[in-house]
This record gives structure tokens, sequence and C-alpha cells, in this order.
């Protein structure tokens, strides 16, 4: 059986049209009706229902599409494993990690790993901090990034705890922060642990407050830097702003033991996952108000 069969397969069953199939695929129409009628007589089976020009996918096509695609990804798979590992590769990592993360501390993190780990290969997934625990204990990545904690029977670290800052625009810099908490929309983002800590602070002491709940950390960066309303986040999340001068950070008494942890997730611990560990702590440490373990454990 020819792989080349396989593909053209896939995708003459996802279109169900052999001729949009052999535009997609390169090919002669009559390729692709070859290449269906070689894989038919060698299933000993039709795939497809036909109707003049008219094909669909039968029952027999169903079932062997699931099969087929299962069969291609794992041959693109080996392939691309090799490549690497002609490349000078030799193993490789997937990353599961929040897009606050991502934007932030990740770069640098990746930069130290890479210069002690330079043979292995990453693979970086932006997923919300909720479907990162979930994604590591099924074996879809093999590290998690993410800022909420999970009760998975997973390998777990706390790597930051960090102060919450308040977040401003340049443009209000000379407005007090009890002003602003009383005149100003409170963005946050909707996966945000510490944000009932700070709600809870804002009933008690501007309870005529008014927030909204915007799902990516940029978006609230960028509504700030618009003025269109304050934030409560982590320090090494803004951080790169507030040294730029596109954002103003104000440190509040009133919320200073309010703070936001960072957890490395994995469901394994490898040299080389222990090595991103590693990277992944010396990055946080490094970062100004934010305290990680000082015994190395992870739990699980």
């Amino acid at each position: 059986m020819e792989t080349e069969w396989l593909r053209t397969f896939l995708v003459a069953a996802k279109t169900e049209n052999f001729g949009e199939a052999a535009e997609k695929r390169f090919l002669t129409q009559s390729t692709v009706t070859k290449h269906i009628h070689h894989l038919e007589k060698e299933l000993k089976t039709l795939l497809f229902e036909r109707s003049g020009k008219k094909v669909r996918l039968n029952i027999a096509g169903a079932y062997f599409f699931g099969k087929a695609e299962k069969l291609i990804e794992m041959l693109d798979d080996s392939l691309r494993s090799t490549q690497d590992f002609l490349e000078g590769y030799t193993s490789n990592l997937t990353i599961g990690v929040a897009p606050q993360i991502a934007n932030s501390t990740l770069p640098r993190i990746i930069e130290h790993f890479n210069a002690n780990k330079p043979h292995i290969q990453l693979s970086i997934e932006l997923l919300n901090s909720n479907e990162i625990a979930e994604a590591a204990y099924r074996g879809a990545i093999d590290i998690g990034l993410s800022k909420i904690e999970t009760t998975r029977d997973l390998q777990i670290e706390m790597i930051a705890d960090e102060s919450i800052q308040l977040v401003i625009s340049p443009s209000r810099s000379e407005v007090e922060p009890a002003e602003l908490l009383k005149s100003e929309t409170i963005l946050t983002h909707e996966y945000a642990p510490y944000w009932e800590a700070v709600q809870h602070v804002l009933i008690s002491q501007f309870p005529s407050h008014k927030s909204m709940k915007v799902n990516q950390t940029e978006v609230i960066k960028n509504f700030v830097k618009q003025g269109l309303g304050i934030a409560f986040l982590p320090q090494s999340i803004v951080q790169k702003e507030g040294e730029e001068g596109t954002l103003c950070i104000r440190s509040l008494n009133l919320f200073q033991h309010i703070t936001s942890q960072t957890y490395f997730i994995s469901k394994y611990i490898s040299s080389d996952i222990q090595a991103f560990l590693e990277s992944s702590k010396e990055i946080y440490t490094s970062l100004p108000d934010c305290k990680t373990p000082t015994d190395g454990s992870v739990t699980s």
C-alpha cells in the first residue's frame, strides 16, 4: 500500500471532490482516481459512493479515514523526528504554556535552557492555564507552565510567588491610586486566581469600583496603555513594559499580601525536564519581588 494513495484518499475524503483533491495534491484528476482505485483494490472494498461526477464517502470509507489519518500522522512524526536527529537534536520536549507566561518570561527561560541543552528540540503549545494540567495528564505535552494549580496526580512545583502590581497608563501617572480605583474600570483576566483576594479588598475599601473581565492578558495591557482601564497583574507580566515606560507600575500596601503563583507541571521527571525546571526557576528567581521555594522539591 503506497503512502501517496493514503494522502490522496485523505484529501479526497475531506473534499468529496476528486477534482478539488487533484488541485490540492498537485496531481491530475486521473491520477487521483487511480490512487483511490488502487486503495480500494488493496482493501477489497469501495470507499466512496459514486453518482456521475459526484462522490461521497461511504461507511467503510468513513471508518478507514480515521485509521489512515493516524497512519499518516505517525509517519510524518517519524520523518520529522528522524530529520531532527540528523540535524543534531537528540530528543524533544513539548511545552504547554499560558499566553501571559509565553509573552513575558518564556523567551528568557528558553534562552537559558538552550544554552545548557542545545540538542533538545522544543515545541511550544499555547493553552489556557485551566487546560494545561489536563494536557500534561493526557501526555499531549511534556511540561506545563501554568498560573493555576491542579488536583491531578502529576509532578507539580510552584516556581514563582510574585507580587501583584497596579498597572496604569502613563497618562494617568499623576493621579492618586485611590482615585483611580474609585473611578477607573478595573480589568481582570478570567484565569487570575488572585482576583478573588483583590476583589475582597476592593469591596471593603472601594465598594463602588467597576470591573470588566478580559480573557487575554495582552489585551488587558493594551487597554491600559490606551487609558481604557487599570489592572492588577503579576510583576513578571508587566516588568518589560514598566522598564520601557509604556506602563506605569504601582505597588500598593493594601494589596501587598496578595501574590500570583506560577506552577511547573509534568507527568514525569526526566533529566531534560529537570533541566527545563531549573532554567525556569533561575529566570523567575532573577526577577524583582519574586520568590521561589528554597528546597527545590517537586510534589505529586
